[in-house]
């Protein structure tokens, strides 16, 4: 028979960090595991709470029971936590279920947050041709934070991430680098260049002038002096280039080389109307006034990055545009010097008087 002064029975937090089953009298040897917050009910609670100070003093008689210690009673209001379920083991009661309200939240890795956004941006100018250099200098460092960042105290995903990120854009700068090298090497063998150096030597060492290849054969070695920006230069196999008059421009806060008097702005195109692909090989140089412009590189410039020459093989038919900054001494005193590639002879855009 249950006494009366004591808690009904059921199902209690014995303060052991388990639920124990009280019989109406003591404690009996069947456990499980605390509630989870989700299966807890506080309305059931509050009544039972109620229950037990109206019908209990907050201290028990002790007794010979090892538990009687640890009844459902045993603990005093606001003992333990401020909740008025602590005693049942409610979330939020001391030993409550991991995560109760309270925890504290595990810190966000700064460092690591900082390495991981480093390697992300190493990572996109690692696969830039002509800006890999300044991958080769972000990759490192983002690899280095992020070793740092791994024996910090927070989240280690950030550093984790930044690792892989910074590994795989060092891999793949590395391919990217060794295709434009292949290519241009190739550009240069096919342009004749690497010939007429040999015809050159053994003309030098036997005094005979060796046979050179018939005239539209390839495109013509040398330059072409005296176009003014805004014309068209076409070769003998119909491909053509034109660079535009320069424009003012304004670098934005991701710009690099804008170190001189004046900015400029030219748009540059390539036009095949040859029967085979041009692989673009541009190396385009700017003088101004007698000094040497500055290219400018811009990859947070409006209406996409400005100063990364194109490398996509345009194919017979079509045409490529790009845009190229300089930072210049004179903008009235300008001479630049380009081409589509070394298989084809350069040519000299002015805007100074000839």
């Amino acid at each position: 028979m249950t006494d009366a002064t004591n808690p009904p029975a059921g199902w209690y937090d014995d303060g052991r960090g388990q639920r124990r089953y009280w019989d109406g009298t003591q404690w009996t040897e069947h456990t499980a595991p605390l509630a989870s917050a989700g299966a807890y009910d506080p309305g059931a609670a509050a009544t039972a709470a109620a229950d037990q100070s109206a019908t209990l003093p907050y201290e028990t008689q002790r007794s010979t029971d090892p538990y009687a210690a640890t009844t459902p009673y045993s603990i005093a209001p606001g003992a333990g936590a401020a909740d008025p379920y602590a005693p049942y083991g409610a979330v939020g009661a001391p030993g409550g279920p991991a995560g109760a309200p309270g925890t504290e939240p595990r810190k966000v890795n700064v460092l690591g947050i900082v390495a991981l956004a480093l390697a992300v941006v190493g990572f996109i100018l690692a696969c830039i041709p002509f800006v890999q250099v300044v991958a080769w200098i972000v990759l490192p460092i983002a690899f280095v934070l992020s070793l740092v960042a791994l024996f910090l105290e927070g989240r280690k995903w950030p550093a984790i991430t930044g690792l892989v990120v910074s590994v795989l854009g060092g891999i793949v700068g590395a391919l990217v680098f060794a295709f434009v090298t292949v290519g241009v090497l190739g550009q240069i063998a096919d342009s004749g260049v690497i010939q007429d150096q040999i015809e050159r030597e053994l003309e030098e060492e036997f005094g005979t002038p060796v046979p050179t290849q018939d005239e539209g054969e390839a495109p013509d070695a040398g330059t072409v002096d005296g176009l003014a920006f805004g014309d068209t230069m076409t070769w003998d196999d119909g491909v053509s280039m034109t660079v535009s008059e320069p424009e003012p421009y304004t670098p934005s806060d991701l710009s690099a080389g804008a170190d001189q008097a004046e900015d400029l702005v030219f748009t540059l195109t390539i036009t095949n109307d040859s029967t085979e692909n041009v692989q673009p090989v541009v190396l385009s140089t700017l003088s101004s006034g007698g000094t040497e412009a500055t290219r400018i590189f811009d990859v947070g410039a409006e209406g996409g990055q400005v100063g990364i020459p194109p490398t996509t093989a345009i194919l017979p038919g079509e045409s490529i545009t790009w845009r190229e900054a300089w930072s210049v001494a004179d903008a009235a005193s300008l001479t630049m010097q380009t081409a589509p590639s070394f298989q084809y002879e350069s040519v000299v855009f002015t805007n100074v008087a000839q």
